[in-house]
């Protein structure tokens, strides 16, 4: 802070800083009547270049919020011409000036009012004043880099089509900060694709260059997982709704028509693919009719926002794969498994737990591990960025089998993150049986990766008995992938991965076995309900009985209550049963599995369809004692409301039922094995 800055500030508390005539002028500027501020400004030439407000601003400053090219224009040439120059680069108390508050205006004739007065006064001060456009403020940023930093494309547009005709020297100065700190990274990290596109194909040394935690863009957006389409959950309205929305015309924030899609060039073989708007009748309509659409509907334009994003970010990341060589540093001739190393007391198991804990608490306070940041492809991997690692490997294919300094490879990564799409492409490149053999600098196996819980994310499960089968599944699948003699191998703690999976899980066993016996409990008190009560319906017959015999007893309807109120009663003992099963049970870790998540998912199935064949027994009953006509409007709200309680059932256990719809893909999965293959393809067809 200047001195004349540090002295208006001791003034503040003893003398108003603002006079009644400047509050006037911070009011009309507030309410956006620039005429009233341009007036006021105007009477009051002296204070002209004083402290508008706490910022530090001056009236020209406030002036380039306006958007008004002529307002500037005039309340500049209200300033004395010897004047000028001084108040062109007068800065506020973050060292900007006029033109990096203009930055921030839509217009860019705002900065052709600036340029033209710079030229003037430059023709006659040529020896002693450098441009604006070279100035920096407190931070070390030029315009131009507020411009970058801040997404406005336009404005950085014009300004470096200044910095081109007007012969300002090196770009580059202009697009790094007094700390090195480049543009491209700035509109990365503020999700400015447009922006960060047109940099890199302006100059592709910025895509290489490493901020000051030595990330490369590529890096900073393999960080980023919620900017790509494969990390957006949508249901299925939205998810159609997306795909439906226009591919092409995309709008940036000043109206111009944005081609990065259209125009782009192989920079292996400097091929360019010219591809235009669609200019076809059909396309034209469909774009409006969404343009439309979009301005009425807020949801639709913020799904269409998100659909520019996604697409602005791969087609920012198609680009800086091509520049990205890390991969290249790879130590493939780290350890790969040839003999394993077998655990010191195989049988003693809670010994070996012992010694493996001291072993690592002692291994904690020797060496703290080093935070060693990762190649984008490992990264990539890690986050589960599908849109990335797919450019990658499609680009260099090579890069599959990158190892890293500790010893992890691109398999590692995606099994310690949970990552399953990932190793689907893995698996689609014919690469798993190369990769899975890879031990870390700790010892580890992919097994041992999968049974660590450092990374874990609970999934959009029902409950924690459901989270804990999808780790043991996943555990269980990886199993099957490796070498049997793979299990006994230990890391440099001496634990096997088995012995990680139980004393890492043994929180989640202890939730699960909590929230099991809750459910169960619960839901056998529920069942024994509704089999007292369609245990007592068998015994008073609707209508009554005539000699012991129901009056109702050659109706459609009696006959159909009678099955229904007997299948309610097989079913809810049934439920009982299950659920009783699960409360004696043990509860072991691999208890969950397979086993015990079934016996859930059958007892809400059983208990589920009692619930509903008591409310059609009760439906029965109602037509057969108050005898309601069909067309009448009160029937219907009768039946409604019989079903009202069954509705509410299926869709608080909605999600248990999608478990219990993936146990039965799971089921005809291993009946696949078995069954001959001309009978699965018959199913198939049918399908």
């Amino acid at each position: 802070m200047s001195e004349m800055e540090g002295s208006e500030m001791e003034t503040t508390e003893e003398i108003p800083l603002f006079s009644e005539k400047r509050k006037l002028a911070q009011k009309a500027a507030m309410a956006s009547r620039w005429e009233v501020f341009k007036k006021i400004m105007k009477n009051d030439k002296e204070n002209l270049l004083k402290w508008f407000d706490l910022f530090g601003n001056n009236a020209l400053h406030v002036a380039t919020r306006s958007n008004n090219p002529n307002l500037l224009k005039e309340l500049v040439e209200v300033v004395p011409m010897e004047d000028r120059w001084q108040a062109m680069c007068k800065e506020n108390r973050q060292g900007n000036t006029i033109l990096h508050e203009i930055v921030f205006c839509k217009k860019v004739q705002m900065a052709d009012v600036v340029f033209e007065k710079e030229d003037e006064l430059l023709q006659q001060h040529d020896e002693e004043n450098r441009p604006l456009l070279e100035h920096k403020n407190r931070h070390g940023e030029t315009p131009l880099f507020m411009a970058a930093m801040y997404g406005k494309l336009k404005m950085l547009k014009h300004m470096a089509n200044r910095i081109a005709t007007h012969n300002m020297g090196d770009i580059r100065k202009h697009l790094h900060r007094s700390d090195n700190y480049s543009a491209l990274h700035a509109s990365v990290i503020g999700q400015y694709f447009d922006v960060a596109i047109w940099l890199v194909r302006m100059d592709k040394e910025l895509a290489m260059e490493k901020d000051d935690k030595g990330l490369t863009c590529l890096q900073l957006l393999s960080k980023m997982p919620q900017v790509f389409r494969s990390h957006t959950h949508m249901g299925a309205m939205k998810s159609l709704v997306y795909t439906l929305l226009p591919n092409d015309g995309y709008e940036i924030e000043d109206g111009e028509n944005l081609r990065l899609f259209k125009h782009r060039r192989d920079l292996e073989n400097g091929k360019t693919d010219e591809r235009k708007l669609p200019e076809s009748v059909i396309s034209k309509i469909n774009y409006k009719f969404w343009k439309c659409l979009a301005t009425e509907f807020e949801g639709i334009d913020h799904m269409w926002k998100q659909k520019k994003k996604h697409k602005l970010a791969e087609c920012l990341a198609n680009i800086l794969v091509q520049y990205d060589l890390s991969w290249q540093i790879s130590h493939n001739g780290y350890k790969m498994i040839t003999l394993i190393t077998m655990p010191h007391l195989p049988f003693n198991v809670a010994k070996r737990r012992r010694l493996s804990e001291s072993k690592r608490q002692e291994r904690r306070k020797n060496a703290k591990e080093s935070l060693r940041e990762n190649t984008p492809l490992l990264m990539a991997a890690k986050t589960g960025i599908v849109e990335i690692v797919e450019k990658i490997l499609d680009v260099n294919p090579s890069a599959i089998f990158h190892v890293t300094k500790n010893g992890q490879n691109i398999l590692n990564m995606a099994i310690q993150y949970r990552q399953k799409k990932i190793i689907r492409i893995i698996q689609k490149k014919g690469a798993l049986e190369s990769l899975f053999p890879q031990i870390t600098d700790k010892g580890r196996t992919i097994l041992h990766e999968v049974a660590r819980m450092d990374y874990y994310k609970p999934g959009r499960l029902a409950g924690v008995a459901f989270q804990l089968q999808d780790e043991l599944r996943w555990y269980d699948k990886v199993r099957r992938m490796v070498p049997g003699h793979y299990n006994m191998h230990c890391d440099i703690d001496g634990q096997t991965a088995e012995d990680i999976l139980e004393s890492e899980h043994g929180g989640m066993l202890t939730e699960a076995q909590k929230w099991l016996k809750e459910t169960a409990q619960s839901c056998s008190t529920v069942a024994i309900l509704v089999a007292t009560v369609v245990f007592a319906a068998a015994y008073t017959v609707p209508g009554g009985t005539e000699n012991g015999t129901p009056i109702f007893l050659h109706s459609h309807v009696f006959l159909f209550f009678t099955i229904m109120d007997v299948v309610a009663l097989a079913t809810s003992l049934a439920s009982v049963v299950v659920f009783l099963s699960i409360l004696t049970s043990p509860c072991e870790l691999w208890d969950f599995h397979k086993s015990l998540p079934r016996k859930l998912n059958l007892g809400f199935a059983l208990l589920f369809l009692s619930l509903l064949t008591t409310m059609l027994a009760f439906s029965a009953t109602m037509l057969l004692t108050i005898r309601l006509e069909w067309k009448n409007w009160t029937s219907s709200l009768i039946y409604s409301a019989a079903f009202f309680p069954v509705t509410i059932f299926a869709m608080i256990q909605f999600p248990v039922y999608v478990m219990a719809r993936l146990a039965i893909k799971q089921l005809w999965k291993q009946l696949k094995k078995v069954l001959p293959i001309r009978l699965v393809k018959c199913f198939a067809n049918l399908n």
